[in-house]
């Protein structure tokens, strides 16, 4: 067993805990985990070079405020904690979940890809590009108008992104 695939079982509870908060029992925790892998290779020291942090890869703008929303205590807004797996872990799914109820029309696997988009890229620029799409509810519809609200250079790597989460998760 390779040192990525030992290590993916070590914050399993956390995924599977705040996925059964934020999403109910039935929801598969796992997509979580290939998120996390994708985002840091389970590393909750990771830094991006546009400053997202830990093992979700949070803005600590977007841990602020998701610590707040949680009413976790007010030591837990700063960014003193964002490396904690726990509290990376528990926002980093509670904001999935907030980028999830943007998606209602959408259904099945099309939903998850506009909730790990949203998370990605920001809601407001996949909404944009929905606006362009011919297929508004097909995820393949907007990502090929996703160049023309971040450009060339940005939208490649929302839509590697999801792709690559799909890859990791395995079959549905």
């Amino acid at each position: 067993m390779g040192m990525l695939a030992a290590n993916t079982s070590i914050y399993n509870e956390y995924f599977h805990r705040f996925s059964a908060e934020f999403f109910g029992a039935d929801f598969d925790w796992t997509w979580f985990r290939a998120q996390a892998i994708a985002e840091s290779d389970l590393d909750p020291l990771a830094v991006s070079p546009a400053g997202a942090i830990g093992l979700m890869q949070l803005m600590p703008g977007t841990y602020a405020d998701m610590t707040k929303r949680l009413g976790l205590p007010p030591g837990q807004h700063t960014a003193a904690l964002i490396h904690d797996p726990e509290t990376n872990i528990r926002c980093g799914i509670a904001y999935n979940r907030r980028c999830w109820n943007i998606w209602k029309k959408e259904a099945g696997i099309e939903r998850l890809r506009f909730m790990f988009a949203s998370y990605n890229a920001g809601p407001g620029h996949i909404v944009k590009a929905q606006r362009l799409a011919a297929m508004k509810d097909k995820w393949s519809s907007v990502s090929a108008c996703l160049h023309r609200v971040t450009g060339w250079d940005d939208a490649p790597e929302t839509i590697n992104y999801v792709r690559r989460i799909e890859r990791l998760h395995g079959p549905v």
